[in-house]
């Protein structure tokens, strides 16, 4: 029954009833009994009321309101029911639904009515209090506000056009937003074929943007930028097309260009590097992709800002050696520096004339952190720490050799990804560790041949960490040997299977640091074809807690797991506590070799096992429950079978599982409760 009806039943029995006929003196007595109800009516009302009260007050809202309700359907024409009902809104902070109860009150009771003046001042006090905000943003002290809060708030980044909540609490808060040290960072998307219109507010806050990413075609660049000063832009990414016209483009980065230190373009084909940097001459950082690596043949300016320099897809052909000398030749500052394709391997012996405080190299191959490192800081100094050659082009190998003396005292990482080639007439012979000269008739500029005992005695003191990916054969012992035998301190050695000879093997052994082991490209070929394998994992295993091997890992696509039958030795490893098996393929064929993992691995904490959508058969946990040290596990099958499942609740450490594949609801639930860290993470 609705409110309505109930009141309309209660208001007709405390009326006077109307009489068609009257027995003795029946009609005062009806009067008199019909004013008794009236009374205990206003009695029981006043009982509600109080009862509400105590209710409210115990945070019994429902039970409150039901009252409130009561003492209306009795009461109509009272303002007692409507104020006490309002009350209870108000005591919950629902002023907007008490100012409606309110309100109806004050339509319903006549102003005669007791209760009237209450009504009228308790709405006025709810809607006072409805007008009402938190503004605790304001109280708070700036830094506050700016590294706890700001950072905090959702999302990251704003929309061109989509209106931003928190901006429009108040002007306190917009104030207090908009003084982020970070500034704001907004992206946009063309939508029609001009930027003269749209990206509200973009335009309306640009003068507090310091970060914008952008994707467009067709339309101006110099339109956006004409509608508001972006006096605070320092950071911009904008990927373009084929139709993006040249003139515009470069108006607009020149309209922006005091302020940005950072620019990100790609596939900007109307533009060429020279039109960048004439346009922006303060980058600190620069990365492109797919625009021509073209400099001013008129002009050999410098630009000695420019700190992060990455080129992509810089042309179709390799650059010319004479071409990237002109190119590096400008930027006297550099501390990173990437470039694909890749150039001629001729370029690597100078780069440190060109680029004295050059750290970082990417040569022929992109690095996945190009954009956080630009922004890190790093101190001034001379020397490449960390290098990585890839791409498809041959390097020579007296060109690596010169390159790697050159920089013996500072390098710390070095990644040779590419293919390498002794020319007929090198002028340097790797044997047994050491470097000796060859030809000494051949003269060649791009090598300083002034220090041959100095050359032929390199140490790579700092050196921890080297991989090697496509050496040929005949050039892979003895270049890996030179580097492995004069590198004591090294920790991390990465290779791939075939390329993990007995000769390597027995280098490797002399390392009294190493602790990571990365195989990559395990084919599974016969015992005899990983003896090199065999021969350093027994020894390993022989000197027992002296051995610092804590961390394999060993990449198997393609091929089933088994087929690599050297990973059993690693249950014997005294150490080892994080074991990546990065299998493609795990089948019941693996089990007796999960097996004898099982029984040892004694100091294992964390496994990995299996790429993500790797074929994984039931049944392979179990064997590995015997690991009782194990505290993380991370799986990439395809499939989860409830068995496994319930398997891995029960590990006795287990504090973290990641899994890539599908899970029931039911189970998920199971395994939250047994394990205090569960990620599910699903690419389907």
């Amino acid at each position: 029954m609705l409110l309505a009806d109930i009141v309309s039943t209660w208001s007709d029995l405390l009326k006077q009833p109307i009489l068609t006929a009257e027995h003795c003196n029946g009609k005062n007595r009806i009067a008199a009994t019909t004013e008794a109800l009236r009374q205990a009516a206003h009695q029981f009302a006043k009982a509600l009321n109080d009862r509400a009260k105590l209710l409210a007050n115990s945070a019994q809202f429902d039970a409150a309101l039901r009252d409130a309700v009561a003492i209306v359907a009795i009461l109509p024409g009272s303002g007692l029911g409507y104020l006490c009902m309002g009350d209870v809104y108000c005591e919950q902070g629902r002023y907007a639904a008490a100012i409606s109860i309110y309100d109806q009150g004050l339509v319903e009771v006549p102003e005669s009515d007791l209760y009237y003046q209450h009504l009228q001042q308790r709405r006025k006090a709810a809607i006072v209090n409805n007008n009402k905000r938190v503004d605790f943003i304001s109280r708070l002290p700036l830094d506050i506000v700016v590294t706890n809060i700001r950072r905090r708030m959702k999302p990251t980044y704003y929309d061109s056009n989509v209106l931003y909540e928190p901006f429009y609490v108040s002007r306190t808060w917009q104030e207090r937003l908009l003084k982020s040290r970070n500034g704001l960072w907004f992206r946009f998307v063309q939508e029609d074929n001009t930027l003269k219109d749209g990206h509200a507010q973009l335009v309306r806050f640009a003068p507090y943007v310091r970060t914008l990413n952008g994707t467009m075609t067709d339309a101006r660049l110099d339109e956006l930028f004409s509608r508001e000063n972006f006096s605070r832009l320092d950071n911009f990414h904008l990927e373009c097309d084929r139709s993006t016209p040249r003139r515009p483009l470069i108006n607009g980065l020149e309209m922006i260009a005091r302020s940005l230190t950072h620019l990100s373009i790609s596939e900007c084909h109307s533009i060429q590097l020279r039109d960048i940097l004439e346009s922006c001459p303060n980058l600190v950082s620069l990365s492109t992709d797919e625009v021509d690596c073209v400099m001013s043949s008129s002009s050999s300016t410098r630009y000695p800002n420019m700190r992060h320099l990455a080129l992509y897809d810089a042309s179709e052909t390799p650059p010319t050696h004479d071409d990237m000398v002109d190119v590096i030749s400008r930027f006297p500052s550099l501390v990173s520096f990437e470039i694909t394709p890749m150039p001629e391997s001729s370029l690597l012996p100078i780069l440190h004339e060109h680029c004295p405080y050059l750290q970082r190299l990417y040569y022929g191959t992109r690095s996945n952190g190009f954009f956080a490192h630009a922004f890190e800081n790093h101190p001034i100094r001379k020397g490449i720490t960390s290098a990585v050659l890839g791409g498809d082009e041959i390097y020579v190998q007296d060109h690596v050799i010169q390159f790697l003396h050159l920089h013996r005292q500072t390098l710390e990482s070095f990644h040779l990804l590419g293919q390498m080639v002794k020319s007929y007439d090198a002028l340097w012979e790797l044997s047994d560790g050491r470097v000796q000269r060859r030809n000494r008739q051949r003269q060649d500029e791009s090598l300083n041949t002034d220090n041959d005992s100095s050359l032929s005695a390199t140490s790579f003191q700092r050196l921890v960490n080297i991989c090697f990916l496509e050496l040929h054969p005949s050039l892979a012992v003895p270049f890996m040997k030179w580097i492995i035998l004069n590198a004591p301190n090294l920790t991390t050695i990465s290779l791939p299977e075939s390329r993990f000879l007995p000769d390597i093997a027995s280098a490797m052994i002399q390392l009294k640091h190493l602790s990571t082991l990365e195989i990559i490209s395990v084919f599974g070929g016969l015992d005899n074809d990983n003896n090199g394998i065999r021969q350093f994992l027994e020894y390993h295993i022989d000197i027992g807690n002296r051995s610092l091997l804590e961390h394999v890992i060993v990449h198997m696509e393609a091929i089933e797991m088994s087929k690599a039958t050297w990973i059993p030795l690693f249950a014997q490893l005294q150490n080892l506590k994080n074991l990546e098996l990065l299998a493609d393929i795990i089948t019941h064929r693996c089990k007796e070799m999960l097996e004898e993992l099982g029984r040892g691995c004694h100091a294992l904490e964390k496994l990995t096992l299996g790429m993500d959508g790797a074929d994984m058969v039931e049944g392979i946990i179990k064997p590995l429950r015997q690991i009782r040290n194990l505290k993380d596990i991370r799986m990439g099958g395809a499939t989860a079978f409830d068995s496994d499942l319930v398997i891995l609740a029960s590990f006795p450490r287990l504090e973290h599982l990641f899994l890539q594949c599908m899970v029931p609801d039911n189970m998920r639930a199971m395994l939250h409760r047994h394990i205090p860290k569960v990620e599910i993470k699903c690419n389907v």
